[in-house]
């Protein structure tokens, strides 16, 4: 015998829960399963050093709906211009978060990915590639 709603099994001789007060059944209706998570791709929109920028940005987009977070937000407090805080937005909901954000004119160390996309880094030396040696 088995509870319906907390699954608890139950020696023959017993017909209610003693947790749920359930009525006992004979076998367990089968789990309903959570569908399977699906992968989201986000893309980086901007980059800033400025906290106040990014408030101003998270108020903008969770108004309008838009699905976003900011990369190494929190880190920023930790090594102060050292890596920016990134602007990662959906890519289905790039377009529309690039249309919010295009009017704004934001704190002069604000750095915009499309004009200045990101350098590639030799991951044995650790150094940007554009850099002279």
């Amino acid at each position: 015998m088995f509870c319906p709603k907390c699954r608890a099994e139950y020696r023959a001789g017993f017909v209610i829960c003693a947790h749920c007060r359930k009525k006992l059944v004979r076998r367990l209706p089968p789990l309903e399963t959570e569908p399977a998570p699906e992968y989201v791709a986000f893309y980086p929109l901007l980059a800033t050093y400025n906290p106040g920028d990014i408030a101003l940005i998270k108020s903008l987009l969770d108004g309008e709906g838009i699905v976003y977070f900011f990369q190494g937000e929190h880190f920023t407090y930790m090594r102060p211009l050292a890596d920016p805080a990134r602007l990662m937005v959906r890519t289905d909901q790039l377009p529309a978060a690039a249309d919010i954000l295009k009017d704004l004119d934001l704190s002069y160390v604000a750095i915009n990915l499309e004009k200045h996309p990101p350098q590639p880094v030799d991951k044995r030396s650790k150094k940007r590639k554009d850099r002279p040696k």
